[in-house]
């Protein structure tokens, strides 16, 4: 009967043909809209654990203070605007109920470590511990002058002993010292000694301002005072009047044995610890940390510190590949850190920069006079190695600091309240916090609701967000084609069954009239119908196969076929997918067979149940139907 069924089709050809080919599109359309949907649920599950949203606070001025300072070229005082801070607002701030955080905003300070074990620079030379900035040599050091002066013009120095710095009495015997911003300076004696620290200004013989000066090509002016550098832990500066702007002192026998002596001793051993230092940052997870979060560092050797380590304050840490190498140091190995001191106001590569061998020239006392002591010591477990691949040109605040050590901020169990040498309010290079990808509008609307007026927040997701939207499109696009294909399929087998099955009434009538039995007219209906059916799916399944793959290739897609992506080469590269992605059997046959054999079974069911409609009929009924049509 399947013989018959065949013949009797191919006595249609041309409607035959085209209803292979509509089949054939038909096939095509659900295969291509049911791949669709698996690559973009497939990129998207990928994608979910490859990118992070991470936010960033910053406190507003709250008005501009109007500054002053002494031009002696001018005689007179010139004036310049600061922003101006009201009370630091704290973290705390921000922990308003609803908001979707992973990590919540942190102040995070850094730290300084100092053993005098471990190599972090490059040479241990004088010339090298003295650098500060291009052009401009720093030194503290016995000056006494030729003769009685007020150094509110270049006076003659004579250079006695150098304490801290490059200069030594061997490469000079004298000086042109200059007080230049200040209006009233005090006079200098003959015949007394001087500790000062000052540094050589370049800028007042580039800019011509000792030309009226016969003989002075260049001048040393005051470098920094000796007050003290601490802050209390809600910001404020415990106050040092007494050292305010006194940058130089007399001295006279056992005047290092004095409470002022100690104080200028303090700063020299402060500058040398801190030029050996190693910076310390303590954070809540390593994509925190913007070089890691922008792709230019990344893991070289071991692995990576894991949530439960930050979340426990394990005492393990990651090391900077330079560091590594210049000490011997390999993952498994301990590293001892104590810390000394801990600065608000910056990040650590402020201080220690990763691309120039700047020294620190912050003054590392108390209010007191008296250096830091360490507030905490533990042995770190080294768990990686991170390597530096780009970002180290710039100075933003997001650079990885050089001999960098990162640990996690809850191993650091006492606090640092009495070692804060420095702080800001909150800023984007130190406040950074992590919530639920996709969820920016929903933050934004509980904090405009809730929020804090002085605090302005900005948001980064490398591309998530038009990466979501490029999945939504890809997904709808999917469902269009997959209803597409369902609504054209059964379509078409309504047509094509009713002109196949329906009206081949007298043909049904005769093989009952024969004596055929109901399932043989059933096979005789059905049979070339579901035939040409499967030849049709087999060919548009395999065509939307093979679209697919040319669409994904053209597209890229391999690389999630979001523009999002050119803009975050490094998000792309570690959500790509893999090599024999396309060749996997769910594109290659389970789902171009899943979508043939919906056809099949929308064909089957349909041909069966107008088969059966005409079968239920008697033969003369059907012949009696014919004439009436006619």
């Amino acid at each position: 009967m399947l013989k018959n069924s065949i013949k009797q089709m191919l006595r249609t050809p041309f409607r035959t043909a085209a209803f292979l080919v509509l089949i054939g599109i038909s096939s095509l359309l659900l295969t291509l809209g049911c791949n669709l949907f698996y690559i973009s649920a497939r990129t998207q599950e990928a994608a979910k654990g490859a990118f992070a949203t991470i936010g960033t606070v910053r406190q507003k001025p709250s008005g501009a203070a109007r500054e002053k300072y002494w031009n002696p070229e001018t005689g007179d005082y010139e004036a310049y605007s600061v922003d101006q801070y009201g009370a630091a607002i704290p973290d705390s701030a921000l922990d308003i109920e609803g908001l979707p955080y992973i990590h919540k905003p942190k102040h995070q300070p850094f730290y300084a470590a100092y053993t005098g074990d471990y190599v972090v620079r490059n040479t241990h030379s004088e010339v090298d511990e003295s650098w500060w900035g291009i052009g401009a040599d720093c030194v503290i050091a016995e000056m006494e002058p030729f003769e009685d002066c007020m150094p509110d013009h270049p006076v003659k120095l004579h250079f006695k002993k150098s304490l801290y710095g490059n200069i030594t009495d061997r490469m000079l015997s004298w000086i042109w010292f200059w007080d230049y911003e200040n209006p009233h300076p005090k006079p200098l004696k003959a015949g007394q000694t001087y500790i000062m620290a000052l540094y050589m200004d370049t800028h007042l013989g580039y800019s011509g301002i000792l030309d009226k000066y016969e003989g002075v090509s260049a001048v040393w002016t005051p470098w920094l005072d000796v007050r003290g550098s601490q802050y209390k832990k809600d910001g404020t500066m415990l106050k040092d009047e007494k050292h305010k702007g006194r940058f130089f002192d007399q001295v006279t026998e056992g005047f290092y044995e004095t409470d002022e002596g100690k104080r200028w001793l303090n700063i020299i051993e402060g500058f040398t610890i801190a030029n050996y230092s190693i910076p310390v940052t303590p954070t809540n997870a390593t994509k925190l940390l913007m070089y890691f979060y922008n792709g230019n560092a990344g893991i070289s050797e071991g692995r990576d510190i894991t949530e439960e380590e930050y979340a426990s304050g394990a005492k393990v840490c990651l090391v900077d590949s330079k560091f590594a190498a210049n000490n011997q140091l390999k993952p498994g190995d301990k590293l001892r850190l104590p810390l000394y001191y801990a600065d608000y106001s910056a990040p650590a590569c402020y201080y220690y920069p990763y691309w120039t061998e700047r020294t620190v020239t912050e003054k590392m006392i108390t209010a007191d006079g008296q250096l830091y002591d360490v507030f905490e010591e533990n042995e770190y477990e080294i768990a990686g190695i991170y390597q530096v691949t780009g970002g180290m040109q710039d100075l933003t605040g997001y650079e990885a600091p050089q001999n960098g050590v990162i640990i996690p901020a809850a191993s650091v169990e006492n606090s640092d309240e009495d070692n804060i040498l420095n702080f800001s309010p909150m800023k984007p290079s130190n406040t950074i916090f992590q919530i639920k990808n996709g969820t920016i509008d929903d933050f934004l609307a509980i904090w405009e609701e809730k929020g804090i007026d002085g605090l302005e927040l900005a948001f980064e997701d490398n591309g998530y967000s038009e990466l979501m939207h490029s999945f939504e499109n890809t997904r709808k696009m999917s469902v269009i084609l997959l209803g597409a294909g369902a609504g054209i399929t059964l379509l078409i087998l309504v047509f094509f069954c009713h002109m196949f099955i329906t009206k081949q009434k007298v043909r049904t009538a005769l093989e009952r009239s024969l004596g055929v039995p109901k399932g043989k007219c059933l096979v005789s209906l059905c049979g070339g119908i579901l035939l040409i059916v499967l030849i049709g799916v087999m060919i548009g399944s395999s065509m939307g196969a093979a679209f697919t793959k040319k669409a994904v290739t053209l597209s890229d897609s391999r690389n999630i076929y979001s523009s999002a992506f050119s803009a975050n080469q490094a998000a792309a590269r570690e959500i790509v997918l893999p090599e024999d992605f396309l060749k996997e059997q769910h594109m290659d046959v389970v789902l171009p067979c899943f979508s043939g054999a919906l056809n099949l079974t929308a064909a089957l069911l349909t041909a069966f149940l107008m088969a059966a409609g005409s079968l239920k009929k008697e033969p003369l009924e059907l012949l009696s139907g014919t004439k009436q049509e006619r």
